[in-house]
């Protein structure tokens, strides 16, 4: 046995027979009167950790053994030692966090580019504790001081956005007190809901509910197109529709909020919802943008949202949405002015995307890859729906029963068959079925003289 491991010995012993109550917890050393209780409280300020704590509570941090009988006092060099290793272990997991929080930031970051257009020659990105922002530019831009002259600029007009973004409503209505931040909303809110008053067009069964509105869609509408866009095909009745047209459509933007360039004002409308909380008020589910927000809201809660509300004065026809009786004026009244018919079929159709989407029912054309599979597709629905099979998405949920489901028709088929029962009835047997192929397929049976429902009318 060498000299330390003698020394050690006798001091145990000494500890034991309680000749000696003073010995190190850790070295186990006899101690002096300049001994640490394990009790003791030490204030450690660092840039990483501001606190107040006990030895005891090292040992516990450091999984240190918890023995009522072993002795409860150090020696100052192992107080020492405990200290600098508890607060070297806390810088571990300080920065460890911090690394994390910052890969984490650098990857949202860099997600901001995939939204980025095609004429980007410049990216800079602002990085600070609060959040990362990206600026575009479609020129490069050298020196320091140019580079530092502009962000300046454009984070004080970031600034003065968010500041009137946030300004509180101050625009009152009379006739309902709600409160509105422009002069245009109101007067908009108030046509409405509060106007009476009806002003039809003379040349169409539209009915405006002002003057204002009026004179827009006879200049819109009813007015020699004599202006064509030089960008696309799109045809104006005068030069203030097409600057118009151009300044939404034709003309790059940035968001004044994360910088991201944008082709057109509508992209970057779409792109601004993203900024703000779309939440539905009544069943809190989350939308990415304002228009599909809007579509929810009115069928939140109410199963019955295909119920007609708009009609046409010169058939009788319901629709659902506004869009759909302007399409079934300008298709089967003779009101649309630029048709487009489909070269297979002759059926038309009032825009140029709606025919392209059409056209594939007869080319079956698979122009939409899968890029978990490799499969084709005709359509972007059947694509949407065959990547939600790969990766186990259900976004539609059952509002009575909250079972989730890949596709809307899928959640509606689920709840006639569980919770409103069929409703297509066959109108000769009278049985109801929950889809109309089955109950088409029903019908088909009562006149195919091999089926056991033929029906003989003879």
């Amino acid at each position: 046995m060498n000299d330390i491991n003698l020394v050690v010995m006798k001091s145990v012993l000494k500890y034991l027979i309680g000749e000696n109550e003073l010995m190190c917890r850790l070295c186990l050393t006899s101690i002096n009167n300049q001994n640490v209780s394990i009790y003791d409280s030490v204030e450690i300020s660092r840039p990483y950790i501001q606190e107040i704590v006990t030895y005891n509570e090292m040992f516990e941090d450091l999984e240190v053994c918890q023995e009522p009988f072993l002795p409860q006092q150090l020696c100052k060099n192992c107080a020492t030692t405990i200290f600098n290793t508890y607060i070297f272990r806390r810088l571990i997991s300080y920065y460890h966090e911090k690394w994390s929080e910052i890969i984490t930031s650098v990857e949202k970051t860099m997600d901001l580019t995939k939204t980025m257009s095609d004429s980007v020659r410049t990216i800079y990105f602002l990085i600070n504790e609060k959040q990362n922002l990206m600026l575009t530019s479609r020129t490069y831009t050298k020196g320091k001081r140019n580079v530092s002259n502009k962000l300046k600029e454009l984070m004080a007009y970031r600034k003065r956005y968010v500041k009137v973004k946030k300004m509180p409503s101050h625009i009152v209505c009379h006739e309902c007190r709600m409160t509105f931040k422009s002069k245009i909303s109101l007067s908009k809110h108030f046509d409405k809901h509060h106007n009476k008053m009806k002003y039809p067009c003379s040349h169409c069964p539209k009915v405006a509910k002002s003057k204002t509105q009026l004179e827009g869609h006879i200049i819109r509408m009813h007015h020699p197109k004599k202006f064509k866009c030089p960008k696309c095909d799109k045809m104006f009745s005068n030069i203030k529709l097409l600057n118009y047209h151009d300044k939404n459509y034709h003309s790059a933007v940035i968001c004044k909020l994360c910088f991201i360039q944008f082709p057109s004002r509508i992209e970057l409308r779409s792109h601004m919802d993203k900024h703000e909380a779309l939440n539905c008020e009544k069943c809190y589910k989350t939308f990415h943008s304002r228009q599909t927000l809007k579509a929810h809201e009115k069928i939140c809660g109410n199963l019955q949202h295909k119920q007609s509300k708009f009609f046409c004065d010169l058939c009788n026809k319901g629709y659902v949405h506004k869009a759909g009786i302007r399409s079934h004026l300008k298709i089967d009244h003779g009101f649309g002015v630029n048709m487009y018919h489909c070269k297979w079929c002759n059926k038309k159709f009032d825009a140029a995307s709606k025919l392209k989407m059409h056209v594939v029912v007869h080319t079956r054309e698979r122009n939409f890859h899968c890029g978990h599979c490799g499969n084709k597709f005709v359509t972007q629905a059947a694509l949407t729906y065959h990547v939600r099979l790969h990766t186990g998405e259900r976004p539609f949920h059952c509002d009575i029963c909250g079972e989730q489901f890949v596709s809307a028709s899928r959640r509606m088929e689920h709840m006639h068959r569980k919770h409103i029962g069929p409703t297509k009835q066959c109108p000769i047997c009278h049985m109801k079925f929950i889809l109309n192929n089955q109950l088409n397929r029903h019908v088909r049976k009562h006149f195919n003289p091999q089926s056991k429902l033929f029906m003989n009318n003879k």
